[in-house]
């Protein structure tokens, strides 16, 4: 037995029953109603007794299906559809017998047969929801036919529709066999409307399987082979660190500037690969991704990496961040990644000896952060498309050949994942301004 179906059924069983309340409490107003405001002739006190029983009925339910709950068992899926046969075969009676003391097939509401073949296909099998239509078929056209030739009383409607329908056998035939195709279309229907559903979700799931073991796979292939890289890197950096301590030979002060230059930009690619084995460690063990970590000391660290880039271009480069940022709540590898892209960003398209600012500043339950710089700026008309994909401005420069277009586009991907908001302003030939807010403690959707 799946023990994922208990709960389902429970569930829809229970629902059942809240709905019976609703329906018994309707259906106690509608009489009352009908007899004594709208004036329409009907056996009141019959359809009282039936709505007793009606409320009786639905106490024994609940009872029943409080003791199949706390009974337990491997029979407790069977159990609870033998309750649900239980629930509609009586509503299907007792249904027939409200309609027969309120006009019988002259009563609109006949139509409520139809809701529980549906429910019925919905749960049962194809030939048991066949049989669920035959049986109301059976009971509809008994009603019918007792009461057409008189074997049965018949309480007609007056006042709202003719009461000589029940005797005319072109009615009552020719309202049979529109009754019964419609029972059959509902079923089959409804039967196909669930299978496809079924079906669907099936796939879905399986996608979804076959998706996340996709996935596995490629978080193991960027283990393995980042974790080949860091030896690689390991045993370069070592090598350019022997010769930037001058062991091997003195040096040129050109040749110990790009020395240091190298172990610099190594020790970064170093720092890079180290994070990536962490969040590819944390993403196999479904690990969160999310933790506490010191923003400060981020942004200390990007700014160091971009350093030399910024001596390389003569540009200006001031940095504020407040020093009373507290630890917040994020993932910090790529919360560097942000920083990193928005800061390589501006120096890419500032001229040289431009001006970059940096400014974070600490709100009462956020970050608010801009990356302002001198650069070539953008395009008025453009700048609600600088978060797509691959797009770059028409105004960048032919000489500027790097970049994919995507440092934009991965900054928005990344602020969105913390719950946070990015927009840009820009004055073309001027300046660039981009400004991100990022949630101290980030409500992560499921």
């Amino acid at each position: 037995m799946d023990e994922k179906l208990v709960p389902a059924h429970v569930h829809f069983t229970k629902w059942f029953i809240r709905i019976r309340w609703m329906a018994i409490g309707i259906l106690i107003t509608a009489t009352y109603v009908v007899k004594y405001i709208l004036d329409v002739s009907i056996k009141d006190r019959s359809i009282f007794i039936l709505s007793a029983i009606l409320l009786f009925l639905n106490i024994l339910h609940m009872l029943i299906l409080h003791e199949i709950k706390n009974s337990g068992g491997t029979r407790v899926i069977q159990k609870i559809k033998g309750e649900i046969h239980f629930q509609i075969i009586t509503d299907l009676i007792i249904l027939t017998l409200i309609l027969h003391y309120s006009g019988g097939i002259e009563n609109p509401i006949i139509i409520f047969y139809f809701f529980h073949m549906i429910i019925a296909s919905s749960i049962f099998s194809n030939l048991q929801s066949y049989v669920y239509a035959i049986f109301t078929m059976l009971l509809a056209a008994s009603l019918a036919i007792l009461e057409c030739y008189s074997i049965i009383p018949h309480y007609p409607l007056e006042g709202f529709v003719s009461h000589d329908l029940y005797k005319n056998l072109f009615y009552v035939f020719g309202t049979g066999i529109i009754f019964t195709c419609t029972s059959v279309l509902i079923v089959f229907l409804s039967h196909m409307i669930i299978f496809r559903s079924i079906k669907t979700e099936e796939t879905y799931v399986r996608t979804n399987f076959e998706l996340e073991n996709k996935d596995k796979m490629k978080n193991e292939y960027v283990l393995r082979v980042t974790h080949d890289i860091k030896g690689h890197v390991a045993a370069i950096l070592s090598c350019i660190d022997v010769i930037r301590s001058k062991v091997a030979g003195p040096l040129t002060v050109t040749q110990e500037e790009f020395a240091n230059r190298a172990y610099e930009r190594t020790e970064l690619l170093s720092g890079f690969i180290k994070n990536l084995l962490n969040l590819t460690r944390k993403r196999l063990n479904h690990d969160s991704e999310f933790e506490e970590f010191n923003l400060k000391e981020v942004i200390n660290k990007v700014v160091s990496s971009v350093h030399i880039l910024l001596k390389d271009k003569s540009i200006d480069f001031n940095a504020y961040v407040d020093k009373s940022i507290p630890q917040i709540t994020g993932n910090p590898y790529t919360i560097e990644e942000l920083y990193s892209n928005l800061l390589l960003n501006a120096i890419k398209y500032t001229p040289q000896g431009g001006k970059i600012e940096l400014i974070v500043k600490n709100q009462t339950d956020h970050i608010v952060s801009q990356v302002s710089d001198s650069g070539i700026g953008i395009p008025e008309d453009e700048i609600s498309k600088v978060f797509d994909e691959f797009y770059r401005a028409a105004n960048v420069p032919k000489d500027i050949k790097s970049g994919s277009g995507l440092g934009l586009s991965i900054a928005k991907q990344i602020i969105e994942s913390h719950n946070g908001k990015i927009w840009v302003n820009s004055e073309l030939g001027v300046w660039t301004k981009v400004t991100f807010i990022l949630p101290k403690d980030p409500v992560i959707k499921s």
